[in-house]
């Protein structure tokens, strides 16, 4: 796992190379989390804490990423 910035993972959402699950719900995130098995990649920090992490799927190399802090992030990181 690697640090990086929170910006650098925006981008792979903005330019389409990683599926967002920012907003997903706590039921949603629970049950993504135990579809798939996925692999922590790289993770961005501040002042408070991990701020953004982005994760690739074992099976299908899918990334996902994470752009704030909120309950999907805890739950993936």
């Amino acid at each position: 796992m690697r640090k990086t910035t929170q910006r650098n993972i925006k981008n792979y959402v903005k330019d389409g190379a990683a599926v967002d699950l920012t907003n997903y719900s706590f039921e949603d995130m629970r049950d993504f989390l135990h579809a798939h098995s996925l692999d922590k990649i790289a993770y961005s920090t501040g002042v408070y804490g991990i701020n953004a992490g982005l994760l690739q799927d074992r099976e299908s190399g899918q990334l996902y990423a994470i752009t704030a802090r909120n309950t999907a992030l805890t739950m993936a990181f």
